[in-house]
């Protein structure tokens, strides 16, 4: 039994010993293990820190770049529209003068044929009356240089008329 409680006996000499080394080996630990991991931890923190500062900076600046796109986007719009209708109008307009231009051409084209078509008919009625009056002149030149009968008279005028006819 003495043995048996030497084994379960506390010697202070071996506690003191076996604080004194723990006491020694956290230094050790605290100085070789505790500082480099929690060094690497801090380092460690500072680059996810940093990520996502970055992160939040990058989303900022695509926000500001996503709006600006858009404010450029609308004014390219409004630009396009304002170019559109302007061409729309121009177009109404040009199709409107070349129709008027087309209406004033085909007016001054019908009153040149009218003008056309008078002269033409003019020249003819004179064309006519100087035939007319040259058949008339021969045929009195006819009637005075012969002394005819009644029949060979009314020959002659037909003969004339027929002639006449002819030649319109």
């Amino acid at each position: 039994m003495a043995e048996t409680l030497e084994l379960l006996s506390i010697d202070f000499w071996q506690t003191l010993m076996a604080i004194g080394n723990l006491i020694i080996l956290y230094f050790i630990v605290k100085k070789f293990l505790y500082k480099p991991v929690n060094e690497i931890l801090e380092s460690r923190a500072k680059e996810v820190d940093d990520i996502y500062s970055e992160a939040e900076n990058m989303r900022k600046e695509a926000r500001t770049y996503k709006e600006t796109y858009e404010d450029k986007l609308n004014k390219v719009k409004n630009e396009t529209d304002q170019m559109i209708k302007k061409a729309t109008e121009s177009a109404k307009l040009r199709s409107e003068e070349i129709l008027n231009e087309a209406i004033a051409e085909a007016d001054n084209e019908r009153r040149k044929a009218e003008n056309d078509i008078y002269l033409a008919k003019k020249k003819a009625m004179e064309d006519l009356s100087t035939k007319v009056s040259s058949m008339v002149v021969e045929l009195s030149k006819q009637i005075v240089q012969k002394e005819i009968d009644l029949d060979a008279h009314q020959k002659l005028i037909d003969s004339a008329i027929d002639k006449l006819g002819e030649s319109v």
